[in-house]
């Protein structure tokens, strides 16, 4: 049991550098990964304000407050990285595809309802057992519907809890190391970095099949496409039309 929040801050500044140390190279090569998403949020914002005569400043899209969330949510994914809490970096990009997924279907069942309405329908079913991702990715009317299906099948099979975690901790517990019982795991890091390549695809494929204007918009920026080729986004680089 921890004596004080003196020592839950030293616990985890102690797996903080820890983690600088021995995985640097993997938490440098998440963080030029979160560039991404700073990328395509900056070009959307641009296009939105250039059109916000037909679309409006924001609109009335859920995916919007997604978008937003997504920009917050990766430095949390390197944060929660960084200290050893990996289970709760999965968790955040499991329901960052959650989220987009449940916006992006309610956006085309209900494309004139006003934001409010759209977060109490959200409300509403969120917690219905059967309102799961992969049934709404069978009803969206999207190209590549396989291969999306596919992809968010295999990434919630990375993300998915297992039996590492507690191992890893009943080890921790056994060596009797004073502080926090958290292992640095380089290995884990890099299932982490990879998820989250693989859920930027679906999230930036999402967006951009929903609004093939702005796709239109994006196939120009060259930015986002050397990210797409960089970090080989297959499902985005079909849209954008980038070979990869």
């Amino acid at each position: 049991m921890l004596r004080s929040i003196d020592a839950l801050e030293k616990g985890f500044r102690n797996v903080s550098e820890k983690s600088r140390k021995d995985c640097g190279s993997k938490l440098e090569e998440m963080r030029k990964l979160t560039f991404l998403s700073g990328t395509f949020f900056k070009s959307f914002y641009a296009f939105q304000k250039k059109h916000k005569e037909k679309f409006g400043v924001w609109g009335h899209s859920l995916y919007h407050a997604c978008l937003l969330e997504l920009f917050r949510t990766s430095g949390s994914i390197l944060f929660l990285s960084s200290n050893g809490l990996y289970r709760n970096a999965f968790d955040d990009i499991r329901h960052t595809l959650e989220s987009i997924v449940q916006a992006i279907y309610i956006d085309n069942r209900h494309p004139n309802t006003p934001l409010g309405t759209k977060i109490e329908i959200l409300k509403e079913i969120e917690d219905k057992r059967e309102y799961h991702a992969v049934r709404l990715i069978d009803e969206l009317k999207i190209a590549h519907k396989d291969k999306l299906r596919a992809e968010y099948k295999e990434l919630s099979r990375m993300i998915h809890p297992s039996h590492r975690q507690i191992t890893t901790l009943m080890r921790d517990i056994k060596t009797g190391e004073a502080g926090i019982p958290i292992t640095v795991d380089c290995e884990e890091m890099s299932n982490i970095y990879e998820s989250m390549k693989r859920m930027y695809d679906v999230f930036f494929f999402l967006i951009l099949n929903h609004s093939p204007e702005f796709t239109e918009s994006m196939k120009k920026d060259s930015d986002f496409s050397n990210g797409v080729k960089l970090y080989k986004l297959s499902l985005v680089a079909g849209v954008i039309g980038v070979r990869l």
